[in-house]
């Protein structure tokens, strides 16, 4: 096994400095034609509701051509970023945690919690920071460095900046093109810390490997808090358990897909809804907290269970909980269910468009091996409400760090309280 990690170290050690010599051998030229790439795809394959969006997104790659020559590297990529958030939609968007990108990263791992940035976990050198909270980046105030950030994010709507903002924002090449830093690997946090004391701390910026690497330090551990039920299994997608004390059938489902290796998500509802029919619990939990999507067809057997069953299907019963991470797949799985059955959604609304993106592909720009991923096909999933950007939850419980800070899971804490 410890061979298989050198060997698999080495491998990806080999692909980040390829990329790296890649980026390295770009000149105004090879970015000129992959952005002649990039908009020809655009032009006649993306697809949006927006009447005249792919014309405004030509006039902007023509604008930026003639820059070309003046522009670093990383500072093209962020264009490129700024050119796709243009297109108003929430599935087209440049890999940034892809290799080829190259960007590098402050050891934070930051999350957004009652309007503020809360230092969750970093390297352990930096564990004295870890409950803080971001005040400022070089002598902008974060509110403002926040908002400079959002014109690079495409999203459907603002929860996208809720769930992403904190893995963009300690970009330090962004935080460089954006004017937020003076150097592009360096990078001022101020951080009010636990103790009401504000730390100024420089970061130099780590490419992506030794940013995973680490070795981290994160609140739950420092603090021996339990893990949340609905983070117990991270790497299954699809999960379940009966709670007898509080007659809940709770049910985890973090990708609408088949898990390789694993029983289909078909089989997995069988089995599912055969524990239902024999506990007859008093509510069925479905959590799609942590689900970005998937294939929406795969969805429809759970729906069609909980039709199925009368007794089941009544509202206070059926509640799927829903947080900023949901998206595509797992937000028309919540349209079916507002359509079809009594289920209730709780929890913080996700961050897809309803009526948006069906399909997407995947393109890879030739001379710089960026990874695009871009809305092909279009669909109005919820015609009933063509002005939504959003699906909306009927009961809102939103996370704060009060509770996070106590090891409460918000969400099933009012569940198993009502």
């Amino acid at each position: 096994m410890k061979k298989l990690t050198i060997i698999t170290m080495l491998c990806l050690t080999t692909l980040i400095a390829y990329s790296q010599s890649k980026l390295n051998s770009m000149t105004p030229a090879k970015w000129e034609a992959d952005l002649n790439y990039l908009n020809k795809k655009i032009q006649k394959e993306f697809n949006s509701f927006v009447p005249g969006i792919k014309e405004a997104f030509n006039k902007e790659v023509e604008a930026l051509q003639p820059r070309l020559s003046t522009l670093r590297n990383y500072e093209v990529a962020a264009e490129i970023m700024r050119l796709l958030s243009t297109l108003k939609d929430g599935h087209t968007e440049l890999n940034i945690g892809h290799r080829s990108v190259g960007f590098h990263r402050v050891p934070l791992s930051l999350y957004i919690l009652d309007g503020d940035f809360y230092v969750l976990a970093a390297h352990e050198r930096y564990k004295h920071l870890i409950g803080g909270k971001v005040t400022a980046i070089g002598s902008t105030p974060i509110s403002e460095a926040f908002t400079r950030l959002k014109q690079n994010m495409p999203h459907d709507n603002d929860m996208e900046f809720l769930h992403a903002g904190p893995g963009y924002i300690i970009l330090t090449e962004l935080l460089n093109y954006l004017k937020l830093t003076q150097e592009h690997l360096k990078s001022d946090f101020t951080i009010r810390q636990t103790d009401g004391k504000e730390a100024q701390v420089r970061f130099t910026g780590l490419d992506a490997e030794a940013y995973s690497k680490g070795p981290w330090m994160d609140y739950r551990t420092l603090h021996s808090l339990e893990t949340p039920m609905y983070l117990s299994r991270r790497n299954t997608w699809y999960w379940n358990i009966y709670l007898p004390e509080n007659k809940i059938m709770y049910f985890n489902f973090s990708r609408v897909n088949n898990q390789k290796g694993e029983q289909s998500v078909r089989s997995f509802t069988k089995k599912l809804f055969a524990e239902i029919d024999e506990q007859r619990p008093e509510k069925l939990v479905i959590d799609l907290r942590l689900n970005n999507g998937g294939n929406y067809h795969l969805s429809k057997p759970i729906v069609a269970g909980i039709k199925e069953r009368p007794w089941l299907n009544q509202t206070g019963k059926v509640l799927a909980i829903t947080g900023r991470r949901t998206f595509s797949a797992a937000s028309t799985m919540c349209i079916f269910l507002k359509q079809e059955t009594n289920a209730q959604l709780i929890g913080e609304v996700g961050r897809t468009h309803p009526n948006w993106a069906d399909n997407n592909e995947y393109m890879t720009l030739p001379n710089s091996g960026f990874l695009i991923e871009y809305t092909t096909r279009i669909k109005v999933h919820w015609p009933e409400r063509p002005d939504y950007d959003r699906v909306p939850v009927d009961i809102e419980v939103l996370p704060t760090f009060e509770a996070y800070s106590k090891g409460i899971d918000p969400v099933m804490d009012y569940i198993l309280k009502h």
